[in-house]
Order: C-alpha cells, then sequence, then structure tokens
C-alpha cells in the first residue's frame, strides 16, 4: 500500500469518527465522507462520496445568468489507454461499435426499442424482383462535418463540407469487398453480387470492383444487386462496417484520413477537439427520443475502475459482461439492467444416429433438461434461459417464454415410453462430446445427471469425450464418418441481427451446414420464404410458424436450446435508456434527467 493510500484511508478514518461524534449531538447535520483513489486515463483521482445525506437539504441556488442552458452530459467509460479508432471497417470491440455507432450514419439503422429496421441516411427504398434488387433514395441533408469554434455554452459549431452521397456509399462496399481490409465477417457481403470474386482477388483492379453488384444512378440513388432474392439484406444494411466512408478524403489522405485534423463524421455525434469526448451534432436532421449534448469518456485501466467510479456517481452507466461476479454490485439489483446476448448455447443430435434419429427421443433428451437449474449452477443466474432459436433482440424473434416446450419432465418420460427403445436403459452407448474447457464438462456433467435422474438413463450409457474446439467442429460435420457423436455442445450468434441468420444459416437442411444431417421436410419451405418474404408483419407471422414447428412439445427438435448469456448494464437512476445486444449503444436515444443528476451527485 502506497503512503498516499494510508493517509487517506487514515484521513478517512477521522473523519468518520469526527461524524459519528457529531451525530450524537446533532443527528440532522453533517454526511460521513468516504475518499477513495481510482486510475482513471492512467492518472489516479482522489473520489469523495456522501454516504449519508443531511436531512433537510438547502436547496441550489440558481445561476443568474439565464442566456445559455447547461449541456446535457453523458458520463461513461471506455476499457484501454485511449479512445476507440473512428473507422467503422476496422471496428471489433463493445467500445469501439459504441464508438462508430455515434459518429456515421447508415443506410439504415435498427431500432432497438420497436426491433425493426428505420431509415437512417436512406429516406425510402424499392425492392425488385422478389428482394434480388434494391434501391435507396438518400437524403440531402446528411453532411460530412468538421469542428468549427466552440461557443460560450461549450458547445461547437460544425462546418457543413458536402452532403454524403450515393459515391460514398459505393466507394464503402467496394472497401469491404477487399480482403486488405479484413472485416472478420466479410462472408455476410458475399450476397452482394461480385463481391466474393473481388475478395478473391489479392490485388483487385478498377475494372474488377466495378463488377461489384452496387451502383449510383446518381447523387441520392444507389442500387444493389443480389446473387439471390433477400429481406433480410436490410437488415445488412444496417451493420456497422457498411457505415458509408468519406470517399474525396480518404483518396486524398489514405489512412491518414483517420487523424483527427482530417477527420470527417456523418452522425449524430462528432468527436470534439483535444477532448475525451463527443457533441451532439448541430446539424443531425434526423429526430430522436434522447437529449444528451456531450458524451464524456473516462478511459480507464481495469473494469473495477469503472465499476468504483459508476459507485460514486461520477459514470451514468456501466456495461459489465465478463467478470460480472467478481464484483460485488448485488445491493442495488433496481440499478441493474440484464439483457441477453444474441448468443445461443445448444446441444446437437445426430440424425443418423442409432439413437436419435427418432423424434420422440430427441424430445425427451430436450425436456428432461431444467435449464433454470443449469443456469443457476454455471452462472448464477446470470443468463437467460431459452426454449427457442431465436434469441430477444433478433429481428423476427419471439418472446422467450412464448414458444417452446422447455423443462417438462413428464412429458419426457412420456416420449422416451413412446420410443423404439421403450426407456432410457435399452438405449445403446451415447457418445456427448465438449470443448476442453471445465465449464463445459460441468455443464455436460449436469446434463447427464437430469438425463439419469429424469429419464433413468445408466451413468455408463452417457460418455462424455473432451476434444480442443477445432476437433469439436470438424467432427460434427456431416462428412466426419465414424468421429461423429451421438450428441454435442456447440453455440451460435448472430452475424446480423435477423432470425434468417439463425433458421437460415443454423438449422436449414441446405443452406445451412446441417451438421444434424437431416432430410429437408416442411418447415425447411418456410424458413426459404421467410428469406424472401418483404412484408415485416408477415415474416414475423413465418418465424413464429418456424420456430413452433422446430421446437413445441410435436416438433422436430433439430437442437436442444439451453440458454442466451446475460449482457449486464449498472444504470443510475437518472437516464432512461434501451441497451443494444447487438451493434453499438445509440447515445441519441438516452434521456438523461441533468437536474436530478446534479441532486444527486451533491449528496
Amino acid at each position: 500500500m502506497t503512503i498516499i493510500k494510508k493517509i487517506l484511508q487514515f484521513l478517512t478514518l477521522l473523519l468518520i469518527a469526527f461524524n459519528i461524534s457529531c451525530n450524537q449531538e446533532e443527528p440532522d447535520i453533517t454526511p460521513v465522507v468516504v475518499t477513495q483513489v481510482v486510475e482513471v486515463q492512467q492518472t489516479p483521482i482522489v473520489i469523495t462520496r456522501i454516504v449519508e445525506q443531511i436531512v433537510t437539504p438547502e436547496p441550489v441556488a440558481q445561476q443568474s445568468n439565464e442566456t445559455q442552458p447547461v449541456p446535457i452530459t453523458l458520463d461513461i467509460s471506455i476499457l484501454g489507454n485511449q479512445l476507440p479508432s473512428p473507422n467503422p471497417q476496422a471496428s471489433q470491440s463493445n467500445d469501439e461499435l459504441d464508438y462508430v455507432e455515434n459518429l456515421f450514419v447508415g443506410l439504415t439503422r435498427y431500432n432497438p426499442i420497436s426491433q425493426v429496421i428505420e431509415p437512417a441516411l436512406a429516406e425510402s427504398w424499392e425492392i425488385e424482383e422478389n428482394g434480388k434488387v434494391w434501391t435507396f433514395r438518400l437524403r440531402d441533408d446528411i453532411h460530412w462535418v468538421r469542428p468549427l469554434e466552440q461557443e460560450e455554452n461549450s458547445l461547437w459549431t460544425v462546418e457543413d463540407v458536402t452532403p454524403v452521397n450515393a459515391n460514398d456509399v459505393v466507394f464503402t462496399i467496394q472497401q469491404a469487398c477487399q480482403r486488405e481490409t479484413d472485416i472478420p465477417d466479410v462472408v455476410i457481403l458475399f450476397i452482394i453480387e461480385g463481391c466474393e470474386q473481388t475478395y478473391s482477388i489479392n490485388n483487385p483492379t478498377a475494372a474488377d470492383l466495378s463488377s461489384i453488384g452496387v451502383v449510383a444512378l446518381d447523387e441520392r440513388t444507389v442500387r444493389f444487386t443480389l446473387t439471390r432474392p433477400a429481406s433480410y439484406f436490410l437488415t445488412i444494411s444496417s451493420l456497422w462496417y457498411l457505415r458509408p466512408l468519406p470517399k474525396t478524403l480518404i483518396e486524398e489522405f489514405g489512412d491518414d484520413w483517420l487523424d483527427p485534423d482530417n477527420l470527417l463524421t456523418s452522425g449524430p455525434f462528432f468527436p470534439v477537439p483535444d477532448k475525451q469526448s463527443i457533441q451532439k451534432n448541430p446539424l443531425w436532421p434526423i429526430d430522436s427520443i434522447g437529449n444528451v449534448d456531450i458524451v464524456n469518456f473516462f478511459i480507464v485501466s481495469e473494469i473495477e475502475n469503472a465499476y468504483q467510479l459508476w459507485d460514486a456517481k461520477r459514470l451514468d452507466f456501466v456495461r459489465f459482461s465478463e467478470n460480472f461476479d467478481a464484483i460485488n454490485i448485488q445491493q442495488n439489483p433496481e440499478e441493474q439492467l440484464s439483457i441477453p446476448e444474441q448468443t445461443l448455447f445448444y446441444l446437437g443430435f445426430n440424425f443418423q444416429s442409432g439413437v436419435f434419429r427418432e423424434q420422440e427421443v430427441r424430445l425427451a433428451f430436450s425436456a428432461a433438461i431444467d435449464r433454470e437449474a443449469l443456469i443457476d449452477e454455471l452462472y448464477s443466474g446470470n443468463a437467460f434461459m431459452m426454449k427457442h432459436l431465436t434469441p430477444p433482440g433478433v429481428i423476427g424473434a419471439q418472446s422467450i417464454d412464448e414458444i417452446g416446450m422447455g423443462y417438462d419432465p413428464d412429458f419426457a418420460r412420456l416420449q422416451m415410453a413412446e420410443s423404439g427403445f421403450g426407456r432410457c436403459r435399452n438405449i445403446p452407448e451415447i457418445r456427448f462430446l465438449v470443448n476442453s474447457s471445465d465449464l463445459s464438462l460441468l455443464q455436460a456433467e449436469l446434463i447427464r445427471e437430469m438425463w439419469i435422474n429424469e429419464l433413468g438413463c445408466e451413468e455408463s450409457q452417457i460418455v462424455i469425450e473432451q476434444v480442443q474446439f477445432g476437433t469439436l467442429l470438424a467432427n460434427t460435420r456431416q462428412d466426419a464418418n465414424s468421429f461423429r457423436p451421438d450428441i454435442w455442445e456447440l453455440g451460435w450468434a448472430s452475424f446480423y441481427p435477423d432470425a434468417h441468420s439463425w433458421m437460415g444459416e443454423l438449422v436449414h437442411c441446405l443452406e445451412s451446414e446441417n451438421r444434424a444431417g437431416r432430410d429437408c421436410v416442411e418447415v425447411d419451405d418456410v424458413i426459404r420464404n421467410a428469406a424472401t418474404e418483404s412484408d415485416h408483419s408477415e415474416r414475423l407471422t413465418l418465424y413464429r410458424e418456424i420456430e413452433t414447428q422446430l421446437f413445441s412439445r410435436d416438433g422436430l427438435a433439430p437442437i436442444v436450446p439451453l440458454y442466451s448469456p446475460a449482457q449486464n448494464f449498472l444504470v443510475q437512476s437518472w437516464i432512461q435508456m434501451r441497451p443494444i445486444n447487438f451493434g453499438g449503444q445509440q447515445y441519441d436515444r438516452i434521456v438523461l434527467d441533468e437536474t436530478l443528476k446534479r441532486l444527486e451527485q451533491s449528496r
């Protein structure tokens, strides 16, 4: 312990002792003060917090100057040692996604409240050839801007450089389809005609780039041609790495376009010069429910420091997606927001297995799993039980409790009795393949115990094998032959927040890897219909039908959905926000009560 910390602790004890003495005589005055040191932006700072408030506080005196309102400020943390890169096509971490989400406009934008794709740069679009050709009509009032000068109220004005136009959109797609750009999920863009071919070329020429199926018909109109009809392309158009880039700027400066002196942005916020903050774009034309003017970033080296700042009311919200249990924050459950990640952990069945080719056996093994007990044991409840495929936040997803059979031991035993085996002890040995982590082994052992207790299986019948993750993937492919297990654990996550990323790319008999090796049936036709249906309400109806055919009590049961991990936020009482579980947080949808914030911080 450093000398400074020892002195601070000693002063804290003196203050507490003094206040205890005073409270014996004058109980209505003098709060208890606690002081602690937190490292922010690699610099130790002292935080003083009042634990016990004065019974009758004096009202805060109002400023006599009424000419300029006080800007509404959102204070949040960033983990690391500097601000994230503002390059949309290089963003991967949560902090990076949050940053570019607010600095750059997209053709469209995901609304986390209504869970629909809304217009953004594109004010409208037309769909032709059943979803193979998409023509977007762009607004003419969204501009590339740069900071100009600071005014008396600490807000900056901006310079309108030029409108964001169709050529910027075309340039961005051409950049994204090049291998050198190195977008991890570029395969999603191969649905654009010519993108995959361009990606396969080491040094594509101008002619190669022009062969990609995106063209500017004029300054405000851009047309995409796809390799196949796809209603879910509208969702893809909202992704961060498709945010239009400033073509002219990049052609002039190359990689130096990201330097603060050169940078142009187009979103609802822009970076403040020489500050670790961003400010609301005064030229932004799209209305939103939020009222935040400035976002200040506290750069912290450890997530524990972010929590200490939040606890001292210096931060408005903090995200915890990892090591959540390591931090003692359970004393304020009303200030916690938990949402499911767009990730699902599940068990996969081998339909060629001598055991799981029977639907009744698959249903029995699925219904015998107590998912809530599993979550409590593995994650202390910090996950969401899933009974069907698509988790909340995915466009086309159903509510968690709406569809699916879940844990039903009586039904499980009935299905086992109706199977060709009659009871579990007649089933031959089952190979249960899991990855090499301790958590995976514990999960498999817990599930096996449930099958023993609910179905009467013998432990020796269910052989758990641990392998490296790469081997797990290889051995569950259809062509793995004798290496294929009977059942295995895997996970799936959204490539884009649309149900087709789940139905079409995970379980469809032909368009996915079909690790189960199942034959095509009627539900696969419905999945294809949903992938081309342009009417949003009709798509929702189709995906509800698909979930029912797959995961109801008489469903196909191609996999066993288990749970989605939780993404957790600590939120102060003075803000209203809807966290996003795919892409970046949208600061212009946050409502902050500045008066209440200042009052709480003064207590």
